[in-house]
């Protein structure tokens, strides 16, 4: 069933997602397990973990019932021409997480986790945005959404994402704040943006 217009535009959009879910496999998950597993640890925290991760993938199964949807009914649905922009915005959006996570090295972990030699990055896109690696997310989520042709695509997946993804950020940023005082309270006050420049 093709419903991105052709067949390239299927391989065009599959081959990018593909792709990212195996960035996200090796490098926010594989490499800090490995990287992380003998370090110590001050605090770490599971649930939200589990929350984000139903989510993200919540996420990607309701952006394909709305395109679905959307291209049966026609409500919704958007001009094939915006096929070529969410490829565009999911493509900066993958970018854009992966900048943070290089960014953060051995700091980055799936698991909102604080180290015992942990430093606060101030660098990279971290200078922009305190949370860019959630941030390139949400932008990825909505370049799939344009993507996929469906204006319910695009904003139920996105509100669902931002919700889970600014709990996450606030549980990390208490625990931050916690542990390393007022190095991140000063941070917080430079840096005013919390996923998106």
């Amino acid at each position: 069933m093709i419903i991105l217009g052709n067949l390239i535009n299927e391989l065009i959009f599959y081959g990018i997602l593909y792709c990212w879910f195996i960035l996200e496999f090796i490098n926010a998950y594989l490499i800090p397990f490995l990287r992380n597993r003998r370090r110590k640890i001050k605090n770490k925290e599971w649930k939200s973990f589990g929350i984000f991760l139903i989510t993200m993938y919540f996420s990607f199964f309701i952006s394909y019932f709305f395109a679905f949807f959307s291209f049966y009914t026609r409500i919704g649905e958007l001009p094939l021409i915006v096929f070529y922009l969410g490829i565009v915005i999911m493509i900066f959006g993958i970018f854009f997480r992966y900048w943070a996570v290089y960014t953060l090295g051995k700091y980055f972990s799936p698991v909102v986790t604080i180290y015992s030699d942990h430093k606060i990055v101030k660098s990279g896109p971290y200078r922009f945005v305190r949370h860019p690696a959630y941030g390139g997310a949400l932008i990825a989520i909505l370049g799939m959404g344009i993507s996929l042709r469906s204006l319910l695509s695009v904003i139920i997946p996105f509100i669902i994402m931002l919700v889970v993804v600014n709990y996450r950020a606030n549980l990390e940023e208490r625990l931050l704040t916690a542990e390393i005082g007022n190095e991140y309270l000063e941070y917080k006050r430079t840096v005013k943006r919390k996923f998106i420049p």
